[in-house]
């Protein structure tokens, strides 16, 4: 489960910042625009399998990556997969020290606010699927569910270079109904990656 937040309270603390500078007018020209993205990070479940807090899949590493379309310079529409794996907590009377397999994928919007500086914090909606398979137990019976997606981040974009940088926060909300649980599950991805755009 995620005990150190730091990546959202250093995103909480950004926003502010970034968002009281004026947004520059973009040439109507420059779109649409191309996305293609690469990120990495870490994979935080943010509840436990169950109500007694016996089953916890610990921290873990996440990659992924995607592509879209910059409709203008506020709005996107983007594919995007993320793959993670976590391990069961070794203090869990399930799935303890198992490694789990999470394949994300699906379509968000973003919305987002560039600003004279160069920054641009932004959010995240959208929905797809996630299929989770156990590593190291042949007898699992690997499945898919659909999953709603939620997130928010910043993204610096280079001046004329079409590169950016950016770090973000994305949450899967999907249900686990398999081994005897039945929960709503929360997992929050927090990646950094780079960025770049070019014109369709």
């Amino acid at each position: 489960m995620l005990r150190h937040p730091t990546l959202f309270g250093a995103l909480v603390l950004l926003l502010p910042t970034v968002a009281v500078a004026q947004a520059p007018a973009a040439p109507a020209a420059t779109w649409p625009q191309a996305i293609v993205f690469i990120n990495g990070g870490g994979a935080s479940p943010l509840t436990n399998l169950n109500e007694t807090g016996t089953a916890d899949l610990k921290t873990g590493w996440a990659l992924g990556g995607g592509a879209g379309v910059q409709l203008n310079q506020y709005f996107a529409i983007r594919g995007v997969f993320d793959f993670a794996r976590n391990k069961g907590s070794t203090g869990s009377t399930a799935y303890a020290g198992q490694r789990f397999n999470h394949y994300f994928y699906g379509a968000d919007v973003q919305l987002r606010y560039p600003t004279a500086s160069g920054f641009a914090p932004y959010l995240l909606a959208g929905a797809g699927a996630v299929t989770i398979d156990n590593k190291d137990d042949p007898t699992f019976d690997k499945f898919t569910k659909f999953a709603g997606k939620a997130g928010l981040g910043v993204e610096y974009v280079f001046p004329g270079k079409g590169v950016g940088v950016f770090a973000q926060g994305a949450s899967y909300i999907y249900k686990y109904d398999r081994g005897g649980f039945d929960k709503t599950q929360t997992d929050v991805l927090w990646t950094g990656g780079l960025s770049y755009r070019f014109r369709l």
